[in-house]
């Protein structure tokens, strides 16, 4: 069963690590909006300036991704299902990595050219 958006937003309160500028972050995203739109992302939702979450529907991952950073000025990226289950957590990603890191995890395919 699908999470409520008040159950969604309890559980993305307990990834919180510091406060950051997500509209900044969603600038690096979008850089490459051919890339972007092809994780057919919508409903764009900043909880607090604490962490990003973007509904997508990819080739490998539907549901939500939700971007945090660390105090060691990386992001941390976590996938979520429709279900509210994190199916992977990465960490250490560097700004400039952002985009690309998440298009290999919810979209490319070896056929893709880059």
């Amino acid at each position: 069963m699908a999470l409520t958006k008040l159950e969604f937003h309890k559980l993305v309160t307990t990834f919180y690590e510091r406060d950051f500028n997500p509209k900044e972050t969603l600038q690096w995203l979008t850089a490459n909006k051919i890339m972007y739109f092809s994780w057919g992302s919508n409903d764009l939702r900043n909880f607090e300036n604490q962490a990003l979450a973007i509904k997508v529907s990819g080739h490998h991952h539907k549901g939500q991704i939700l971007i945090t950073l660390g105090w060691n000025d990386t992001y941390t990226l976590r996938l979520i299902n429709t279900t509210g289950k994190v199916t992977g957590t990465f960490t250490d990603i560097y700004f400039d990595q952002l985009a690309e890191f998440i298009d290999n995890k919810i979209e490319r395919i070896p056929s893709y050219k880059h």
